[in-house]
């Protein structure tokens, strides 16, 4: 119990921070690429914005469903490198012995 739990504990917690990464680099590329776009989000944008923008205009757009897949994917990414790894320790820790 306590191995499923601290696995999905460093899933959770890689997954946050692969998220957080690839967001700020893809946001970084963008920015430095095309001034006026602001994009968040990586592999699918969430939220983009761009300028300069009109007095009363939306020049902004969200996507809730995005962000949810954006997370689910980063998941999935995260606990595919945990078991990997676990993987590859036990396997190592069997060659030693």
């Amino acid at each position: 119990m306590k191995e499923i739990v601290f696995r999905l504990i460093v899933s959770v917690i890689l997954a946050v921070a692969l998220f957080l990464v690839t967001t700020w680099l893809w946001w970084w590329y963008q920015v430095s690429r095309i001034s006026d776009l602001f994009p968040f989000g990586f592999p699918l944008r969430f939220y983009e914005a761009w300028g300069p923008c009109p007095p009363g205009e939306n020049c902004s757009e969200f996507n809730a469903l995005w962000l949810v897949i954006d997370l689910l994917f980063w998941y999935l990414v995260s606990t595919l490198l945990v078991n990997w790894f676990r993987k590859s320790s036990r396997s190592q820790m069997g060659a030693k012995i």
